[in-house]
This record gives C-alpha cells, sequence and structure tokens, in this order.
C-alpha cells in the first residue's frame, strides 16, 4: 500500500529484524513501484532471479502476508532454489474472508477512496486499543497517511494480481524446503488457509498463536522470534 521509499523500507528492515535471531543477516525485497506487467507469478519468478543472481543456492525465503503468498508460489515453482520456507500471517492464497477485504480495498482504490482504504485496517489488531489508537491516528492525520500511499493505480494493480492468483493447496507438495507456517488463529486474511497450506507441504510445521490477528509478529514479536530461532537452528 505505501510508496516504498528508502525511509519506508529502513523502517520494514527494523521491523523484521526485531522478530529474526539476534545477529542474523537478511535482505528486504520490496515491490516495483511501477511494473510493466503485474502477476504473482511474474513476482515468484522475479525473486528466483534474485536468488539465483545473488545468492546461486538454496536460500531461506520468508514472506509475510502478501509476500507469503508470493514465497509460497516460489517454493512451489522453484523448488530448487529454496531450502528453507517462512510463512508468516500468509499461506498459498486468501482466505474467503480475505478475498473479500481484497476486492473491497481494491474498490475503494479504483474509487479514490483513500482515506476508507486506510480504515480498512482499523480491525487488524488483537488489542482493542492500538485499533483505536490507528482509527484516532488517521482521524487526525489522515492527510498525511494518504499522501505516503503508492499510486492508487499500482494499488489497484497489485491488489487484482492477488485476486487473480492460482495456486491450489494439491501443488504445495512439491515444496522441498523445510517451511514454517506462523500465525493466529484470528487471522482476517489468511486464518483457513495456513492449516492448509501446513497440510500440504511435506516438511510443513504450523505455530497458530490462540486468538491473534493478521497483526501476530507485531503483537506477538518476542514468541515470533522465538519460534523462528528454533526454526533456523535446525540447520
Amino acid at each position: 500500500m505505501m510508496k516504498p521509499d528508502s525511509a519506508r523500507l529502513a523502517k520494514d528492515a527494523r521491523r523484521i529484524a526485531r522478530i529474526l535471531p539476534d545477529n542474523r543477516s537478511f535482505v528486504l525485497i520490496g515491490y516495483d513501484p511501477a511494473p510493466a506487467n503485474l502477476s504473482v507469478a511474474g513476482l515468484a519468478r522475479d525473486i528466483n532471479a534474485v536468488i539465483l543472481q545473488h545468492f546461486g543456492r538454496q536460500s531461506t525465503l520468508l514472506g509475510i502476508s502478501y509476500g507469503a503468498v508470493v514465497a509460497a508460489h516460489v517454493a512451489t515453482r522453484f523448488p530448487d532454489s529454496v531450502g528453507k520456507l517462512v510463512l508468516m500471517a500468509g499461506a498459498h492464497e486468501f482466505s474467503t474472508d480475505g478475498r473479500l477485504r481484497l476486492i473491497r480495498q481494491a474498490e475503494l482504490a479504483r474509487k479514490g477512496l483513500l482515506k476508507p482504504l486506510i480504515q480498512e485496517f482499523t480491525s487488524v489488531f488483537r488489542r482493542p486499543w492500538l485499533n483505536l489508537l490507528l482509527w484516532f491516528r488517521i482521524g487526525l492525520g489522515g492527510n498525511r497517511l494518504v499522501s505516503k500511499l503508492g499510486r492508487r493505480e499500482v494499488i489497484v494493480r497489485y491488489l487484482e494480481a492477488m485476486l487473480k492468483s492460482e495456486l491450489p493447496a494439491s501443488d504445495l507438495k512439491s515444496v522441498t524446503a523445510d517451511t514454517l507456517i506462523i500465525g493466529g488463529s484470528r487471522d482476517q486474511f489468511f486464518a483457513g488457509t495456513m492449516p492448509m497450506a501446513a497440510q500440504a507441504i511435506p516438511a510443513a510445521k504450523l505455530v497458530m498463536f490462540d486468538g491473534e490477528t493478521h497483526m501476530v509478529p507485531v503483537e506477538r514479536a518476542g514468541k515470533v522470534k522465538a519460534q523462528l530461532a528454533a526454526f533456523f537452528r535446525r540447520d
């Protein structure tokens, strides 16, 4: 949703570093702000090309939310490129409720209703006071937040690309990577599909935090970090 400028990417990198084991390095791959062609399969091909060009070996791939769908596509289509796979607050596809949310978000962006688009996220936290805080922040500084959004036509294209993507759970059987799937039992976008992915991937472990929502990496950062540390120690 947001413009991928240097400040935004730095903020995202700090968030990811907060949940990774100490002293573990990573490469953050962002989204093209003006893609010529756009599909989830195309994003997967691009990430595979990055892996081959810069690493030349099996890599650990971690995807969060939308990025988890893309990561699942990479591991399915290019299994030789992914040695370890982490799907966090995400799976191979959005749940039925999640897809309805995407459709609503795309419609708001298409109409240029960007402040209501941001307000779509005022229910993603488990803690009510965090949702209320986000609501007030949008109410008081909505115009500033809107100015940080990407171009609305690009937002629509990314949402529509996800809605058109297809990766049946049965295809996940081709994933050879040691896999960890982390999420919340009340995730508004993926609650129903994370267990499906864990059942389909041959070497997958599912960790669902009871009562947590889509923001489990933020609200349970310490516990998520512990799960990742244990997973990476299995090298």
